[in-house]
């Protein structure tokens, strides 16, 4: 009788258990959706002042995935073999530039045997192997790599604080350069590298940034070329949404973008 009693309260203990399995299995987790967008300020320009938010997708600035250095290594790689022109001038032998004769009898000088001057061994600037221009030194990349990296650049400056969103057009009234130095003062931007990503040419802002950061006096004295270094490396640049690289949202220590170039580029780079 014991033995009955103790078999019948186990059984009845795994027809529970089973029950609860069951139910447990089929009731729905009610699990949190991530969010599909995040926030950021509109702001005026000049004066920055925010006036309202509004929504990023998170497709786009997903601030929650670590930063793909690989995908912004391979598009800066990209983007600086795109940029060579590829135009050296290298002298091959097949130029000959000087005379085919033998500079020294074969024998009897008592000193090695030696050819023309065309010998690329000697010190004549002329060369064996090299590559010489016009040279495509271009590369490819899948576009939606590049697009990432795109992603991946902007979503950095996001995270960093460093981008800010404009809803009116990045221009000053007149180019002067007591504007840009009360911009520049006014919102501590002495020692930092600017970049504006404009809708459109901004003549104003960009010839303003010019007379800022670049000395007339000195550019007259530097050749084409020492001129054109000299304003590619400008703290203070204004890109057009279409010409816009990885390389300039990298280097650039705050980020102002118009608000339909932002959606310009979230149209074009999404993945």
């Amino acid at each position: 009788m014991f033995k009955q009693s103790i078999r019948r309260l186990a059984t009845e203990a795994t027809v529970k258990s089973q029950q609860a399995s069951v139910t447990s299995t089929t009731t729905p987790l009610h699990t949190a959706q991530p969010p599909k967008y995040t926030l950021a300020q509109l702001r005026t320009f000049p004066n920055l002042q925010p006036t309202t938010f509004i929504p990023l997708p998170t497709s786009f600035f997903n601030t929650h995935s670590p930063i793909r250095r690989d995908l912004l290594w391979s598009a800066a790689v990209f983007e600086a073999d795109r940029a060579r022109v590829g135009s050296n001038y290298v002298t091959l032998k097949a130029d000959s530039p000087y005379s085919n004769r033998k500079l020294r009898p074969q024998k009897g000088s008592g000193r090695a045997r030696l050819g023309d001057a065309n010998s690329p061994h000697m010190d004549n600037e002329i060369k064996a192997h090299a590559i010489k221009g016009p040279h495509d030194w271009s590369t490819d990349l899948p576009s939606k790599m590049y697009a990432k990296a795109v992603q991946t650049a902007l979503t950095t400056q996001y995270k960093s604080g460093n981008l800010f969103v404009i809803e009116n057009e990045c221009d000053f009234g007149q180019a002067s350069v007591e504007v840009t130095q009360s911009f520049v003062s006014s919102h501590k931007l002495n020692q930092l590298n600017i970049l504006f990503i404009t809708e459109e040419n901004r003549d104003r802002l960009t010839s303003s940034l010019n007379r800022f950061f670049l000395n007339e006096k000195e550019l007259k004295k530097m050749n084409r070329r020492e001129r054109a270094k000299a304003v590619a490396k400008v703290k203070g640049k204004v890109i057009k949404k279409d010409d816009v690289e990885v390389r300039d949202i990298l280097k650039a220590n705050r980020v102002f973008v118009e608000l339909p170039a932002l959606q310009w580029l979230i149209g074009k780079y999404s993945v």
